[in-house]
């Protein structure tokens, strides 16, 4: 039970966010971010989403002589295309034709010939082999995202801002930009691109400020596109003080909510670990104030911002009020969510199919039930007031049809990032990534950009990362506009590539999704392998994987370069 002293502070708060005249009728927003999948490869055989007026290709080309059915697989597959920009994204844009994506290592290592046997054929540089990155997954275990999507919305272009790994685009999640430090140096155009290359002996693998002295992510010269280490951090100490070292230093979203008076809005980082590569803030360095230069993994985050708002994922399930153990209903306004590896959706790892249930979890405890339709320890009532909005966070090397930069830079008006570059060619925007939202208010059974092929960009169903940043900007502002961003003014951040922002009275993104002036009662999402219990402490975590925690990114080959 909380204490007399949390109880009152958790009543004060909740006074302080009902009095608040926010812009949209909503008290909390929940980011989850799922891993490494086009819409193409997560629901590539669904007949009901077709006929909704969803955009899924049958069939893929590999180059100029071949075309690719592509084949259901598993969810937790063995394989792993690399889904680096250079080489991975840039072989399957091909200069604008789509159709190298056979062209991307396909990562079968993991992979027997029996395992094989299932995956389509092809022949890539004259060689018989198999090309994962046309497969499918095979729905079994995928009701809970179609009972999402039936209740709530859909997008049909949802593109992820950056062109490449997990790493820019959490960055990008957080702070609507990978570059890596605000525009007051010649460097803050080289936009981080890659995941990060390890000095030789690393295996603890750190991400961001807290990573090993020699770690390095590449970044793309907006001069020539080339993958190079580019910046510098000064701010470090001098053993990290070398070229492509990942810790950063500009504003975020999160500035922006700390910067609001009197009130500011509260918010949480839920991530699978401290050295994550996808957790955002710890490459932020006046968020994580390094302890100082390691070899041995061991530096930590010291910053106050860090230690109050960066926890553990299976927090989340504590604050809805779904852990029996320590039941509260301290969600705060804004959150973002980031699974383990256990139950993301990356695939390479068998067993490791949980993300669907784990999705399901949270959205169930917002609803004050469990994944086996028993209520929640404790009713936060959180459904009346709560969106949920889940995404992935790149493409993972699979196959998708739509040309993101066709579709994006009709409209970008020169929002590129790179001088004289209008589309931002070299790193915004890449490919299709899903996108759900649910919530009271959201449109039932609702396919944002439904019938339409091709895109027109801009338009209300033109979304990527930007599109998140600003719905929340909006959400929490008042008077009609959103809260004010800080910074420099020719700062890239946030909702500075979005193009679904629409004229007042909507003027901000993803409000297609919306009816804020009806309810809809929630419905239990049904049909989870994994019951909520299994997210929710340590040992019942262990108790259903038996290798938690697992490391996030089980795809070494994700940052290679060659």
């Amino acid at each position: 039970m909380k204490s007399p002293t949390l109880l009152l502070l958790a009543l004060l708060s909740a006074i302080s966010v009902q009095a608040q005249p926010y812009n949209l009728p909503l008290q909390h927003i929940i980011v989850i971010v799922q891993e490494n999948r086009t819409p193409t490869n997560l629901f590539g055989n669904d007949a009901a989403l077709v006929a909704n007026g969803f955009h899924l290709p049958t069939t893929g080309p590999c180059g100029t002589t071949q075309t690719i059915t592509p084949s259901s697989y598993q969810l937790d597959a063995c394989f792993d295309p690399s889904h680096a920009h250079n080489p991975a994204w840039l072989s399957m844009y091909d200069a604008g034709a789509m159709d190298g994506a056979c062209q991307i290592k396909p990562g079968l290592s993991n992979c027997s010939a029996q395992q094989q046997a299932g995956i389509p054929p092809c022949v890539v540089n004259g060689k018989q082999t198999v090309c994962p990155q046309y497969t499918f997954v095979e729905p079994s275990l995928l009701g809970p995202y179609f009972q999402m999507a039936a209740s709530g919305g859909f997008a049909n272009y949802m593109f992820q801002t950056n062109q490449g790994p997990s790493f820019p685009a959490h960055q990008f999640l957080f702070s609507g930009t990978s570059e890596p430090i605000a525009p007051t140096t010649k460097d803050y155009k080289f936009f981080v691109a890659e995941n990060a290359t390890f000095p030789s002996g690393d295996n603890d693998r750190h991400y961001g400020c807290l990573a090993d002295v020699g770690t390095y992510v590449r970044q793309v010269n907006p001069t020539t596109g080339a993958d190079v280490k580019g910046y510098k951090p000064t701010y470090v100490a001098p053993a990290d003080q070398t070229p492509g070292y990942p810790c950063y230093e500009h504003n975020t979203l999160a500035d922006v909510f700390d910067a609001v008076t009197p009130n500011p809005i509260t918010w949480r980082y839920y991530t699978a670990g401290d050295g994550s590569l996808w957790n955002a803030p710890n490459a932020i360095n006046h968020i994580c104030v390094p302890s100082g230069s390691t070899t041995d993994g061991t530096s930590t985050c010291t910053g106050s911002i860090y230690a109050s708002n960066v926890v553990l994922d299976l927090q989340v399930f504590t604050d809805l009020g779904a852990n029996p153990g320590q039941p509260q209903c301290t969600l705060p306004q804004v959150s973002w969510v980031i699974p383990d590896g256990n139950w993301s959706d990356h695939p390479g790892s068998l067993g490791h199919d949980g993300g669907p249930s784990w999705v399901a979890a949270i959205v169930n405890a917002v609803g004050g039930f469990n994944n086996d339709g028993s209520p929640t320890a404790m009713q936060c009532g959180y459904w009346a007031n709560t969106a949920i909005i889940t995404t992935w966070d790149d493409w993972g090397g699979f196959y998708d049809d739509i040309n993101p930069i066709a579709a994006m830079s009709a409209g970008n008006g020169g929002k590129g990032g790179y001088p004289g570059t209008k589309n931002g060619a070299n790193y915004v925007y890449g490919f299709r990534v899903p996108l759900l939202i649910t919530s009271t208010y959201a449109k039932a059974n609702y396919v944002s950009g439904g019938n339409v092929y091709p895109p027109s960009c801009p338009n209300s169903y033109c979304h990527d990362f930007g599109s998140i940043l600003n719905f929340i900007e909006y959400a929490f502002g008042t008077g009609g506009t959103p809260l004010p961003e800080i910074g420099p003014s020719n700062w890239h951040y946030a909702d500075h590539y979005a193009q679904d922002q629409g004229k007042a009275p909507n003027n901000y993104s993803l409000y297609d999704f919306f009816n804020f002036q009806k309810t809809n009662a929630f419905k239990k999402i049904t049909g989870a392998k994994y019951p909520t219990s299994c997210f929710l402490t340590q040992a019942s975590a262990l108790a259903c994987f038996p290798k938690y925690p697992k490391p996030p990114d089980n795809d070494a080959e994700e940052g290679d370069l060659d």
